[in-house]
């Protein structure tokens, strides 16, 4: 987060919007999708422990690179919705994912947060649509505003169900650097139009290039 000042509050915030959140995400496909790779208790069969390293200054992101499930991506900087929800890419634009701005910056000491769609109904498969397929030891690399890429390890993956949406774990403070990618997953209930599930990927800042 910006300052441990503000956690607290922000974390009440959060608590009611990520169900809206997990929502939102990615609930307009038209047909039962499954993010490949994915089940019911999470998708990495365990953890890894890398050696954290040392936090960054804070710098906004440009870009997220996934190389194991081909993600290359631009970044939008979203913060909340005047209703307190959490902003999100818009359907028009699938392939971009967002940071949460008000929360660290990726390298920044802290959890930085990003969001990206599954699918749409106009694109099909979009920019997290592989993210379940992710394991422990997998390379997040972000390069940054100021030229810094803060380099990041997988350390575990999660699907759970939106009502038990971890809050705290995803956005509480670390005392490390670390990232959390989100998406939909699971079952798609067309009743509602929305994915059960969310998948959640965390990871550890390990290291950082130089441009």
């Amino acid at each position: 987060m910006r300052g441990r000042g503000g956690t607290r509050t922000l974390l009440a915030v959060l608590t009611t919007a990520a169900l809206v959140v997990g929502a939102v995400l990615v609930g307009y496909a038209l047909v039962h999708r499954h993010a490949p790779g994915g089940g019911p208790g999470g998708a990495s069969g365990g953890a890894t422990s890398p050696r954290p390293a040392a936090p960054l200054t804070r710098s906004a992101p440009v870009r997220l690179l996934v190389p194991a499930i081909g993600v290359d991506a631009p970044v939008l900087a979203l913060g909340l919705n005047p209703d307190g929800t959490v902003q999100e890419p818009s359907l028009g634009q699938p392939h971009l994912t967002s940071w949460y701005d008000l929360g660290s910056a990726p390298g920044e000491k802290g959890p930085a947060t990003f969001f990206g769609h599954i699918d749409t109904r106009a694109s099909g498969p979009a920019v997290f649509y592989r993210l379940a397929r992710l394991r422990p030891g997998d390379e997040v690399r972000v390069p940054r505003r100021d030229g810094i890429t803060a380099v990041f390890q997988i350390t575990s993956v999660e699907e759970v169900a939106k009502s038990r949406f971890p809050t705290v774990r995803v956005y509480g403070d670390t005392p490390d650097s670390t990232i959390r990618l989100v998406s939909c997953g699971g079952e798609f209930d067309a009743s509602t139009g929305h994915y059960r599930d969310n998948v959640i990927a965390y990871g550890v800042l390990v290291g950082s290039d130089h441009s």
